[in-house]
């Protein structure tokens, strides 16, 4: 009997230590979910429909996306606005560095480019709840993380980390305007379909929902998000992005990013 007992209290000792040392660790987690975004190009047409609290929502903005490693880690991105007329053709060049990202506006209207500077980032992209910082990729080396557990993810049957992540300096604080995330990692395939992001107070400022989680590239085993939800708890609203025609790893000229091509409609 007393031998029972001592196996019982040895195994209840020992299982939570077995249990986390099962789990990756944040800076693990942060590589395998870099690895998994880095698709060398992609294009595809995009809508962002946002709805105020009470349900009144703005006229959908249809544009068109380019993306492009430019080289092993970072990426530059074209965004280029179709509808509604009032603001088609205007773009968002955005230039992912090591310790910056470059982010220049084009209005049409104004015949200019102006560059969108700093803390600035972190304001609205295009009237949406999503912000330029929010449309710029994440990087492993831009963030510290703490993964807090496992459970189901989200409104689905698979597994997820839960993984706790703060930006690695006050620079990318004030870039994005966040002070750290809290996110649902599917454990298959290293996208986040679910998160809460705090502002640089504390407190919760957005959530994330992603569903229609497609493999676009079978080959490398990468995965996209066709359908992105963020609301803003504060400010009561929410934008949904889709995804749709996208297209991974075509040719797409180094020309397609410079801002000579951005101010060119």
């Amino acid at each position: 009997m007393k031998r029972t007992a001592s196996l019982l209290v040895a195994l209840l000792v020992f299982l939570p230590a077995i249990a986390s040392a099962e789990l990756p660790s944040g800076r693990e987690v942060l590589e395998k979910q870099e690895e998994a975004r880095k698709i060398p190009s992609f294009q595809a047409r995009a809508m962002l429909t946002t709805t105020k609290a009470g349900g009144s929502s703005k006229a959908a903005k249809k544009f068109r996306w380019w993306r492009k490693l430019s080289d092993q880690t970072h990426f530059v991105t074209l965004t280029r606005f179709d509808e509604p007329a009032t603001i088609r053709g205007e773009g968002v060049l955005i230039r992912e560095g090591k310790d910056r990202n470059d982010v220049l506006l084009y209005l049409p209207h104004f015949k200019k480019v102006r560059r969108v500077e700093g803390q600035s980032q972190s304001s609205s992209f295009f009237g949406s709840v999503f912000s330029y910082s929010d449309v710029a990729m994440p990087h492993a080396d831009d963030s510290t993380a703490k993964v807090l557990r496992e459970e189901t993810c989200p409104g689905e049957k698979l597994k997820c980390f839960v993984v706790e992540i703060s930006p690695a300096t006050k620079k990318i604080r004030d870039r994005t305007g966040y002070s750290r995330s809290v996110q649902w990692i599917r454990q298959d395939n290293w996208i986040t379909v679910a998160g809460e992001f705090y502002d640089l107070k504390g407190k919760l400022w957005k959530k994330l929902r992603a569903t229609e989680v497609k493999e676009v590239d079978a080959r490398n085993k990468k995965w996209m998000p066709h359908h992105i939800v963020l609301e803003d708890v504060v400010k009561k609203r929410t934008t949904v992005l889709r995804l749709a025609d996208v297209k991974v790893n075509v040719s797409i000229d180094d020309s397609v990013f410079t801002e000579q091509n951005l101010a060119s409609e």
